[in-house]
């Protein structure tokens, strides 16, 4: 059976240990980490080696049994050092994560397949998979484009992350997976939003900050999900503006752990 996580943008105001309190107390036995800010100007959470805090979120995870699954987000651009992250590397591992989530921004592609290389080298000794997500707003902007990019990397645990979102608003569609060899099947973000995106909203403002719960939209999660392994984790991505603004961590934890699990039972 799917397993469920609880992303850190569904509850990017929690610090690490909240959202595992929050997400544990709710039902959830995963989630995943925000350790690396994914826009200028995000402040990263004081989770190095040795610091308080990740000594709390190692305390939290063993009084609730949850599990670290992925930690965020490195991105890929020009003039990228690898060697940056091993730290952040090390701490995933410390924290038992099984994937690294990886966005593009560099545009010469064979510059981003070597840069994607050499993360990923330095990323399989801690048993870590790196997972190419793209985004049409991105520098790799469609399943086409991250799977051609992993192939070039050459590299067995760097892979194509689906996020059910950017995977519909690219304009593909759930066929399109078939024999992908280089797309994680056992790992995917899901969330859900209307069959189009408001007119209003630009692709990043939706997906960072207007997407809707499993089940609530019109995506097509049942014929995404199929396509995953039969006990892959599904990481309920869906960070909202609205409920951000009336609900509390532990309510909005709550709702994306019923909305989830009503959402397997009807599929």
């Amino acid at each position: 059976m799917h397993r469920c996580s609880l992303a850190h943008l569904s509850l990017l105001d929690a610090t690490p240990p909240q959202l595992v309190a929050a997400a544990g107390a709710a039902g959830f036995r995963h989630v995943g980490l925000r350790l690396h800010p994914a826009r200028p100007g995000e402040v990263p959470h004081p989770m190095h080696e040795g610091s308080p805090m990740l000594a709390e979120t190692h305390a939290r995870m063993a009084d609730l049994g949850v599990a670290v699954h992925d930690v965020e987000v490195i991105r890929l651009h020009a003039g990228f050092d690898a060697s940056r992250f091993d730290g952040l590397l090390a701490v995933s591992a410390s924290l038992g994560a099984r994937y690294l989530v990886v966005n593009g921004d560099d545009d010469e592609a064979p510059r981003a397949a070597a840069s994607l290389a050499a993360l990923a080298e330095r990323a399989a000794p801690y048993g870590l998979a790196v997972g190419l997500e793209f985004m049409v707003y991105t520098a790799v902007p469609t399943l086409d484009a991250a799977c051609t990019l992993v192939r070039r990397a050459a590299q067995p645990n760097a892979r194509v992350l689906i996020d059910t979102l950017h995977f519909a608003r690219s304009g593909a569609r759930p066929a399109m997976l078939d024999g992908r060899e280089e797309v994680a099947r056992d790992f995917a973000q899901i969330s859900d939003a209307p069959a189009a995106r408001h007119p209003a909203l630009s692709p990043g403002e939706e997906a960072r900050a207007h997407r809707l719960l499993p089940g609530e939209g019109e995506l097509p999660l049942s014929a995404i999900v199929a396509a995953l392994s039969p006990d892959a984790v599904l990481s309920v991505e869906a960070p909202s503006s609205v409920r951000r603004h009336h609900l509390g961590l532990a309510q909005r934890a709550a709702l994306a752990w019923r909305a989830a699990q009503d959402w397997r039972s009807a599929a």
